[in-house]
C-alpha cells in the first residue's frame, strides 16, 4: 500500500495543496503552528473517516471556508484507488467517495491505513479509560470490516438503550421494554469482545519480545484486559435499577480498559505502568504498542501501513530514536519535525518545508 499523492482544498490552514509522495520517508519541516500536523491530519482522516484531533470534521475546515474536501490517490498491489472526503458547513454534510462514488462508511474504511505517532499518546499508558478504548477502535476499524459493522449497530443499539432508561425515570416507558434491547445489545457486545480478544492475544505474543528488544531490560511487558465478558445479559439485569436512576447503561464494550505491566523474570510481582511506570517505561510501551500495531495490521491484511508520525522524535531520547529510524526504515512514512538531525542516517528522504500553510521543496 502507497499513498502516491494528495490534495486539500479548504483544510485547516490549507487553502489548495497537491502533494506528491514518494516511498521512503517524507519529512514535513517547520517551526511549530505552520501547518504540519494539519497535513498529517488529513492523510488521517482518509482512514479513519474522521478526524484524530476533532471532535466533529467540520471543524477541519478553513475557518473562513463553505467547504472543503481531501483527496488521495492509494496504491494497492497494482492499481490506483482514489478517495474523498467532501465536508459543506451549511447545509452541514461529510460525503465520502471511492473511484468518485459515493460510498458507505463502512465500505470506505479499510481503503487505506495507517498507523499514528503523536506525542499525547502516553495518553494510553496513564490516560483515561476512553483512550484505550478509542487505540482500539482506530486499529480495529481499518482491518476487519465485521468489527466495524458490530462497533456501529453497538452504539446505535446503546443509544436507543439510553434514551429508553430515561424514558422509565420518567415513567413514559415500562421496564420490561428493556428486554428486547438488552438482547440486541449482547449479540453485538459478543462480535466486539471476539475481535478484541483476537487483537489483545496477539499483542500478548509480542509484546515480551519487541519491549525487550527496544528497551534493552530483562522485564516483560504484558496486557490485561478489564473486560467482563461472562453473563453479559445477567450484568445487564444487575444493573438495570441504576442505570434507570442514571439514564445512562454501565456495563459493556463502551466501558472496556487494559492496562500495561512490567514484571522481572525473577519475580512475579507485576507493576502496573500507569501507576508506577517511569516515563521512559511508558514511552518504551507506547512505541511497543505501536510496533505490534503495524505488526498486527500486515499479519491481517498482507499490507504494510503508512506511519504518521507527529513531532515524536523531540519526546525520545538518543537510544530511542535510533529504535524508531530502524523501525520506519521499511515504511512509507510522513513524520513532522522541526529539525532534520536526528533523521541524517536515513536515506530515501524526501524533505518538505512547511510555511503558513504553503509547502516548498527543500
Amino acid at each position: 500500500m502507497k499513498l502516491k499523492w494528495l490534495k486539500l482544498q479548504h483544510f485547516r490552514n490549507y487553502e489548495n495543496l497537491e502533494l506528491t509522495l514518494n516511498e521512503g520517508v517524507t519529512a514535513l519541516v517547520g517551526l511549530n503552528a505552520q501547518g504540519k500536523t494539519n497535513l498529517l491530519e488529513s492523510i488521517a482522516f482518509l482512514a479513519l473517516g474522521k478526524s484524530f484531533r476533532a471532535p466533529r470534521s467540520l471543524d477541519a475546515l478553513k475557518w473562513d471556508r463553505p467547504h472543503g474536501r481531501i483527496k488521495a490517490g492509494i496504491e494497492r498491489k497494482g492499481k490506483l484507488t482514489e478517495l474523498e472526503v467532501f465536508m459543506q458547513r451549511d447545509p452541514e454534510l461529510k460525503k465520502i467517495k471511492k473511484q468518485s462514488r459515493l460510498t458507505k462508511p463502512k465500505n470506505f474504511l479499510g481503503s487505506f491505513r495507517v498507523v499514528l505517532f503523536t506525542p499525547d499518546q502516553l495518553e494510553l499508558i496513564s490516560g483515561s479509560p476512553q483512550a484505550r478504548r478509542q487505540f482500539l477502535d482506530r486499529l480495529l476499524i481499518q482491518v476487519d470490516y465485521e468489527y466495524t459493522e458490530a462497533l456501529g449497530n453497538y452504539h446505535k443499539i446503546l443509544n436507543h438503550r439510553n434514551a429508553l432508561l430515561k424514558s422509565i425515570w420518567a415513567r413514559k416507558s415500562e421496564e420490561w421494554e428493556l428486554d428486547i434491547w438488552d438482547a440486541r445489545l449482547a449479540t453485538e457486545a459478543r462480535k466486539i469482545w471476539e475481535k478484541r480478544s483476537d487483537f489483545f492475544n496477539f499483542l500478548n505474543g509480542s509484546l515480551a519480545e519487541q519491549y525487550q528488544k527496544l528497551a534493552g531490560a530483562e522485564e516483560i511487558l504484558s496486557l490485561e484486559s478489564l473486560t467482563h465478558q461472562d453473563r453479559y445479559e445477567e450484568r445487564l439485569l444487575a444493573h438495570r435499577g441504576s442505570d434507570i436512576q442514571s439514564g445512562s447503561t454501565s456495563v459493556g464494550p463502551h466501558r472496556d480498559d487494559f492496562t500495561l505491566s512490567l514484571h522481572s523474570p525473577k519475580v512475579r510481582i507485576k507493576r502496573e505502568l500507569a501507576e508506577s511506570g517511569s516515563r521512559g517505561e511508558q514511552r518504551s510501551a507506547v512505541l511497543v504498542l505501536k510496533m505490534a500495531e503495524l505488526l498486527f495490521i500486515e499479519n491481517k491484511t498482507g499490507e504494510k501501513p503508512i506511519l504518521l508520525l507527529d513531532d515524536v522524535f523531540s519526546e525520545l531520547d538518543l537510544n530511542r530514536q535510533k529504535k524508531l529510524i530502524d523501525l520506519i526504515r521499511p515504511y512509507q512514512s510522513i513524520l513532522t519535525t522541526t529539525s532534520l538531525e536526528h533523521l541524517e542516517s536515513l536515506k530515501n528522504l524526501t524533505v518538505y518545508n512547511i510555511s503558513q500553510g504553503e509547502i516548498h521543496t527543500k
